[in-house]
C-alpha cells in the first residue's frame, strides 16, 4: 500500500539510485561490524582486524571511506556503538536477537537487518504522537507477526548527499522520518506535516529492505552464509565466525 502513485518497484529503483555502490572490501567490513555489534557490545577495531585477518591500519582506512563513515557511530573511546541502523546503546526502537536487546536507528532498520544477520528479531517500536507501541517478529525471509495488524510505516527517500555526510546528519535527515504507525490514518496525519514522506505497508517496507540488502550487501552476506554452512557441516572450526580476509578470493560455489 503506497500513499503516492509510486509503485514498490519504482520506489526501490529511486532508492537504490541514491545509494552509493559498496566495494567488496567495504561490504565485508560492514558485514563484520553488523555481526559483532549483534553480540550486544561495542566493537573494537582490533577485533575487526583480527576477524578479517587484515592490518588494523587497513580497517581504519576503510572506515574513513565515505560509504562506511556515514554509517559508523563511535563512542569517545573510538569503539563502534552503531552501524548502518543497528546500535548497542539505547534508542527508541528495540531490537532483540538471540536474547540480546539491541536497538535500531529507525523503524525500517528493524525490517532489513534480520536479512543481513540471518537472524530472527523481536521488535518493539514507538509510534509518534501515540502511546501505542508496535510489535513485530521479523525473520530473514519476512515479517512473521505484527501488532496491530493495521500497522504501516512512513518513509522518506534520502537525497544523494545523505549518505556522503557524517552519521549524525544521516540520522537527522533520513532516520528521523521513518516510523511505524498503528494505522494508515495516523500515518497520513503525521506525513501531512512532514514534506516528502510517504506511507507504505509493512510487507512493502520489508521487500524494499530486502531489495536494498540484495543490491548493497548480498555478495558479502552470501559468502558469510556459505562459510557458516561449511562450518556446521564440519562440526565447527576455527573458521567459524570469520569474515574472510581482504584481497583476491576464490569461492567454492554455493
Amino acid at each position: 500500500m503506497l500513499r503516492s502513485v509510486k509503485t514498490l518497484t519504482a520506489l526501490a529503483s529511486e532508492l537504490l539510485a541514491r545509494l552509493p555502490t559498496m566495494t567488496g572490501e567495504e561490504q565485508r567490513l560492514g558485514l563484520e561490524i553488523y555481526r559483532q555489534l549483534a553480540q550486544g557490545e561495542p566493537v573494537l577495531r582490533s577485533a575487526l582486524a583480527e576477524a578479517l585477518e587484515a592490518p588494523t591500519d587497513t580497517v581504519d582506512e576503510l572506515l574513513g571511506h565515505p560509504n562506511l563513515k556515514c554509517l559508523t557511530y563511535t563512542d569517545k573511546q573510538g569503539r563502534i556503538i552503531g552501524f548502518g541502523g543497528l546500535a548497542v546503546r539505547e534508542m527508541p526502537h528495540r531490537f532483540k536477537v538471540d536474547g540480546r536487546t539491541l536497538y535500531t536507528w529507525c523503524a525500517w532498520d528493524s525490517l532489513f537487518i534480520p536479512v543481513i544477520l540471518g537472524l530472527e528479531a523481536e521488535v518493539e517500536s514507538p509510534a509518534p504522537g501515540s502511546t501505542v507501541r508496535v510489535r513485530l517478529r521479523v525473520a530473514p525471509d519476512g515479517v512473521e507477526r505484527v501488532q496491530p495488524l493495521s500497522t504501516v510505516m512512513s518513509f522518506l527517500l534520502p537525497s544523494a548527499q545523505t549518505f556522503q555526510a557524517d552519521v549524525l546528519k544521516a540520522m537527522a535527515t533520513f532516520c528521523h522520518f521513518i516510523f511505524f504507525f498503528p494505522d494508515s490514518d495516523s500515518a497520513a496525519e503525521w506525513t501531512k506535516s512532514h514534506p516528502d514522506t510517504t506511507v507504505i505497508s509493512v510487507s512493502d517496507a520489508f521487500e524494499l529492505g530486502r531489495r536494498m540488502v540484495s543490491a548493497r550487501w548480498s555478495p558479502a552476506v552470501m559468502r558469510a552464509r556459505r562459510r557458516r554452512r561449511r562450518s556446521l557441516m564440519m562440526g565447527g572450526s576455527r573458521a567459524e565466525g570469520r569474515a574472510g580476509s581482504f584481497g583476491p578470493r576464490v569461492e567454492n560455489g554455493p
